[in-house]
This record gives C-alpha cells, sequence and structure tokens, in this order.
C-alpha cells in the first residue's frame, strides 16, 4: 500500500488535522484582533455614555470684562442648565489667545475642553504671528458658532472731533499725534482699526494691551484717544457721557445705536468690519460627538432670553452645523490673509 509523504516523514495524518485546525484558529484570531483594532481607536466615534456626563471646562483667551468674556459667560451659563453639567468658565489670556488655544488643541479630544473666542484668533492670528504655537486650521476642529457682531468707533470726550470725517481731519493734520488701543497685536479690533487707518488715510499710533479692563481704564482717562471695541463694553460708557461714538463698523447700522453711521456711510469708502465668536475643540474630536455639541449650543442660542441680552449686545446669534462653521472660518482665515497682506501690516515682533 502507498504511504502519503506525511506518512514517509512519520508525521500521522491526525496531527496534519490538528495543525490545520490550529492554523485555522491562529487566522480567525488575527481577523479579530484586525477588527478590533479600529473599534478601539475610534470607539470615542459613538461615545456609550450620554454627553456631557461631567463638567465642562470652557477656555477663554482673554481677560475678565473682554468682548469674548462677556459673550461667553451668559452662554455657558445657559449650557450649564441646558446641559445638566456645570459649565466652567477659565481665563487664560495672552498672546491674542494663542496660549488658549494651544491648551485646547492638547486637550483629550472628549468635549470636555473647548476654546470660546472670537475668530480672529483662528483666522488673524497665523498671517500676523510668526510663531505660531499650533496650526489652527489642523489642531482646532470648528464645532460651533455663537453670534457675529459689528464694533463701535469712539473717542475720548476731550478729542474736538464729532464725525468720522473730523477725526480723519485732524489725524492728518498732526500725523502719529492720536493713539489708540486694541486687546493685542493682530486681534480683529486692532485690524479692524488698523484698516480703518489705511482706508481713511492717516497715521495712528497703536498702544497694544494684554488686559482689556485696563485697555477701557486707559481710555476713559484720556491717556489714549480712539478705539474700536465691541459695543459690549463701550456703549454703557457712551450712554453716560464718558466716551463719544462716531461711527460702527459693520455694513449697516446698528440696531442698538441707530443713530450712527457706518464708517462706510461716514465717508470711508469700502470699509467693513464684522466680528464673530464660537467654540472650538480639539481637532481629533470625533464628527459624531461634535455635532452632538453643536446641537446643544444651538438650543442655547434659541432661548428667548440669551437671543434678548445678544440682541442688548448688538449680537446675532448664529446657527451653523459643526461642517458649514468649519468652512466660514476657513473663508474667513483666507480673506484676512489678504487683506492683511494688501494693508501691509507687519507681523507681531
Amino acid at each position: 500500500m502507498r504511504t502519503s509523504s506525511i506518512e514517509r516523514d512519520g508525521v500521522r495524518p491526525r496531527a496534519v488535522r490538528t495543525t490545520a485546525q490550529g492554523a485555522r484558529l491562529a487566522r480567525a484570531c488575527v481577523a479579530m484582533v484586525a477588527c478590533a483594532v479600529p473599534a478601539a481607536a475610534f470607539g470615542q466615534a459613538t461615545p456609550a455614555a450620554p454627553f456631557p456626563a461631567k463638567p465642562i471646562r470652557m477656555i477663554i483667551g482673554f481677560s475678565p470684562g473682554s468682548n469674548s468674556d462677556s459673550l461667553a459667560r451668559p452662554l455657558a451659563q445657559r449650557l450649564s442648565e441646558v446641559a445638566g453639567q456645570q459649565v466652567l468658565v477659565d481665563n487664560r489670556p495672552g498672546a491674542a489667545g494663542n496660549i488658549a488655544m494651544e491648551m485646547v488643541s492638547k486637550a483629550a479630544p472628549d468635549g470636555y475642553t473647548v476654546f470660546s473666542g472670537p475668530g480672529s484668533s483662528i483666522t488673524v492670528n497665523p498671517h500676523i504671528h510668526p510663531k505660531m504655537p499650533i496650526d489652527v486650521l489642523r489642531d482646532l476642529l470648528p464645532i460651533a458658532p455663537m453670534g457675529q457682531f459689528s464694533a463701535l468707533l469712539v473717542v475720548h470726550p476731550s478729542m474736538p472731533v464729532k464725525s468720522v470725517g473730523e477725526l480723519v481731519a485732524l489725524a492728518k493734520r498732526k500725523p502719529g499725534s492720536i493713539s489708540f488701543g486694541s486687546p493685542g497685536h493682530g486681534t480683529g479690533f486692532h485690524l479692524a482699526t488698523e484698516l480703518f487707518r489705511v482706508r481713511a488715510g492717516f497715521q495712528a499710533t497703536h498702544v497694544p494691551y494684554a488686559n482689556a479692563s485696563a485697555m477701557v481704564s486707559d481710555l476713559l482717562s484720556g491717556r489714549i484717544e480712539m478705539m474700536i471695541f465691541s459695543a459690549i463694553v463701550m456703549a454703557p460708557h457712551v450712554k453716560t457721557g464718558k466716551l463719544r461714538a462716531l461711527a460702527t463698523t459693520g455694513r449697516e447700522r446698528s440696531s442698538v445705536m441707530p443713530e450712527l453711521p457706518t464708517i462706510a456711510q461716514a465717508g470711508v469708502a469700502d470699509y467693513e468690519y464684522t466680528g464673530f465668536q464660537g467654540i472650538f475643540g480639539p481637532a481629533a474630536i470625533p464628527r459624531e460627538l461634535a455635532d452632538r455639541m453643536n446641537a446643544l449650543i444651538t438650543k442655547v442660542l434659541s432661548l428667548p432670553d440669551v437671543r434678548e441680552f445678544y440682541a442688548t449686545q448688538n449680537v446675532d446669534p448664529m446657527v451653523m452645523t459643526a461642517p458649514e462653521f468649519a468652512a466660514k472660518v476657513r473663508l474667513e482665515h483666507e480673506k484676512w490673509g489678504r487683506l492683511i497682506r494688501d494693508a501691509g501690516l507687519k507681523p507681531a515682533s
């Protein structure tokens, strides 16, 4: 009787069957592990626990009393109520929001650490700060917008001007004699003033501040003469006569102060500044979680008392999906890059 080559080599057929079964079992185990690795790596895409299950940390890149802080705190309070978990506001001012953004970019992508700040931190900083600590478009994920707003052009009452035309004429007669403040080099309000200066054709001295309270205090005392800043902060001082408002920066007149012309209407052609603020998280936040966070913020923005508060502050609530907001951020990033180059603004030292 003929024998197989395996039998001739002294290996019994049962051993063959056992080896074959073991190989099949090994291949099955490998396949199971291969399937399990992506599940572990991307398991956050479908969180098992409801969100949020613990307090959320909202990091603001500017000081208490700043425009960003004034917009974020009311939203954080109502978000705490809607989400059923406390939203803790954490002010980390400095470098026009770069410090706060870097902190958030390195946080766990679980939705419990977010950045609330002006669009300018994302769309302007990369063009004006030569040593950015992060790549904002790569390392941060736009989650939801909060609102958009124009600003006020104000001067100290000691200034002998009552219109934009008179201010420009005075600045041209005395080049560089007028100083203006901003919350930092390259911030949205800095660029809004620089673009006003460039479009109107005069020289002025920029005084950057790390603290918004100190900036406003210096304007109120007359240490600086001019500023373009948030209506949220400026309007109360205008109403008490401590500051004089000359114009607004938007495309249309403000509903809060309709008696004021826009800067363009006052004679400075092709001028418009409209800022916005939003919520951003670490880039690796899963899409499904970002959508859930967006839905929570959108719900807060639809509340009547929130909309009423924003209206009194010259802020229009913005409602967009996370992808729509991301697209807006990229377009604004490109727009400000072009404007900064055209205006010849220098990077921060």
